[in-house]
């Protein structure tokens, strides 16, 4: 007897999609555009595309009981990425999920150096006016576009978006490993389709046509700069993880897969190496770091830590995995920066906790700036030790916060907001990332912490962390607080840059290839100097 249909109903939307006995029901959402949130890349270790799901379901996997509980199974809540239909099944999200992107807060901009303006005669631009241009940072988690005048240098306008390849993995290695079992085009279509909305989103709202655009400038890391080029990102995957190419790429726009923007060329800047992307190339030239003669450090805090130091003897740059925990995911109750997120924490004299919302309604969850405030506090706190464990006992009116709850230790940040156990551990693992990265790349390059005249942070978390907190939690040295600058999204300023000026490419292109990538996984000492950073500084420290 032939296999009865099944109808598969995703709520709130009503979408009915027919599906084969034993597809999971990340599977048929992916087939049916439906878009599950699967940061780990469906390897079933996160928990954080649970769904309710009511009816023929195969029994729940082992992965499924030791991330849920048997008291959520009980609920109807299952993992998609493991629950398998048997028969028809309806799926909603859980009542406490948090919208795709509500309010999501995205920076746009970064802070602006004097920008060379060239004119587009000088390329070979011609023809009726306008002459516009666009800029694009294609980042793992956002993406950005704006149009600009290519006369002027004006600004016309932006939009910006969540990655559509996020419901396959908030991380380049889960989606590296998407790519494998359903090939490139599964990840270059949705995102060249994005680039393409949003650029005309933009176009429309300030009364242009499409083939007004003449020229695009792109940056990404290497990873993302690989999918919308149809380009197989798997070397990336493996050791010796090594990039098809990183040099820049100069195209019509048709060839770069941005088949509805007939008249415009593509200018991809350049990246470093498999981990330092185009991105951070733009990001040396928007900030000037690559010419100054003192030491410095750039940074872009995100999923991955990527860093390049400026030394008396050049350019070195390492990047370190630092997950995704600094962006809100693989937090319980973490979230990305939209209405609702706890953004900011703190501690009055009376040891009273603090806490404002992005949009400053109730609290829904914690983002990544408000994930570090509070670790910090709560490390002030004394509730928090330097090995990571919460500590109910002790006079502190903060430790009337921790309970045990469902055999874990948790923090109630707000009603219904909670820090567990696991959320500490996952902050640590990320911090000592970072915190180990600084310190390898400095010791290989020769380079003392005091010698280290100044700290640049990019990057649209990081343009909302407190440096405070990252002294507090050891991230960077205490000498350095002072030395911190906030520079926002570099990448686009970068890439404005190079759209705008011909020199600012050939620069561009010369800084990339005087940078040098080191391996800090590979060193003999990071697994010790990793493990050492595990551990918060002491209050005293």
């Amino acid at each position: 007897m032939p296999n009865q249909p099944i109808t598969v109903t995703f709520e709130p939307d009503g979408v009915h999609v027919s599906a084969e006995p034993g597809a999971t029901l990340k599977e048929i959402a992916a087939g049916a555009g439906v878009a599950l949130e699967h940061p780990c890349g469906g390897l079933g270790t996160c928990g954080r595309c649970a769904v309710v799901a009511v009816g023929a379901l195969e029994p729940p996997t082992g992965d499924e009981r030791t991330m849920l509980g048997e008291e959520r199974l009980a609920g109807d809540v299952r993992l998609s990425c493991r629950a398998r239909v048997t028969g028809d099944v309806t799926v909603r999200p859980l009542a406490n999920a948090h919208g795709a992107s509500a309010g999501l807060r995205i920076l746009e901009t970064g802070e602006q150096r004097e920008i060379a303006l060239e004119s587009p005669a000088a390329r070979g631009i011609t023809g009726g006016r306008p002459l516009l241009g666009a800029v694009v940072d294609i980042g793992t988690t956002t993406v950005v576009a704006a149009i600009f005048d290519l006369e002027t240098g004006k600004r016309l306008g932006s939009a910006s978006a969540l990655n559509p390849q996020h419901p396959f993995g908030h991380d380049v290695m889960s989606r590296i490993t998407h790519v494998a079992a359903h090939g490139t085009e599964s990840m270059r279509e949705p995102i060249a389709s994005e680039i393409e909305r949003l650029i005309a989103d933009v176009l429309r709202t300030v009364g242009q046509p499409m083939r007004a655009l003449r020229e695009v400038a792109l940056a990404g890391n290497t990873t993302m700069i690989h999918l919308l080029l149809g380009i197989d990102p798997a070397p990336l995957g493996v050791a010796p993880y090594e990039p098809a190419f990183v040099d820049p790429v100069e195209r019509p726009a048709a060839e770069v897969g941005l088949t509805g923007m007939p008249e415009a060329a593509v200018y991809v800047l350049p990246g470093i190496s498999a981990f330092i992307g185009a991105d951070i190339t733009a990001g040396l030239l928007a900030t000037g770091l690559a010419e100054q003669e003192t030491s410095a450090l750039l940074i872009d805090l995100g999923t991955n830590g990527e860093m390049v130091l400026r030394t008396p003897e050049g350019l070195v740059a390492a990047s370190t995995a630092a997950g995704p925990a600094l962006e809100g995911a693989s937090i319980a109750y973490g979230m990305r920066a939209e209405a609702g997120a706890i953004e900011r924490v703190s501690m009055d004299e009376a040891g009273e906790l603090h806490y404002e919302t992005i949009g400053g309604g109730e609290a829904r969850g914690l983002c990544g700036s408000g994930l570090l405030d509070l670790v910090a506090v709560l490390l002030d706190a004394g509730v928090l030790d330097p090995t990571g464990r919460l500590r109910a006992e002790g006079p502190h009116p903060l430790a009337a916060r921790i309970s045990d709850t469902q055999g874990t230790r948790v923090f109630e940040i707000a009603p219904g907001v909670l820090l567990t156990q696991k959320d500490v551990r996952q902050v640590q693992l990320a911090n000592a990332a970072i915190a180990s990265g600084i310190e390898m790349l400095l010791d290989s390059a020769g380079v003392a912490p005091e010698s280290v005249a100044e700290l640049v942070i990019a990057g649209g978390f990081g343009y909302h962390v407190k440096a405070a907190a990252l002294v507090r939690m050891g991230m960077i040295p205490p000498m350095w607080l002072d030395r911190v600058s906030f520079a926002g999204n570099t990448a686009m300023t970068g890439a404005l840059m190079a759209l705008l000026d011909t020199a600012a490419r050939r620069r561009a292109e010369s800084i990339a290839r005087h940078v040098s990538a080191i391996d800090l996984a590979g060193h003999p000492d990071f697994q010790n100097t990793f493990v050492s950073a595990m551990r918060f500084p002491s209050a005293s420290a």
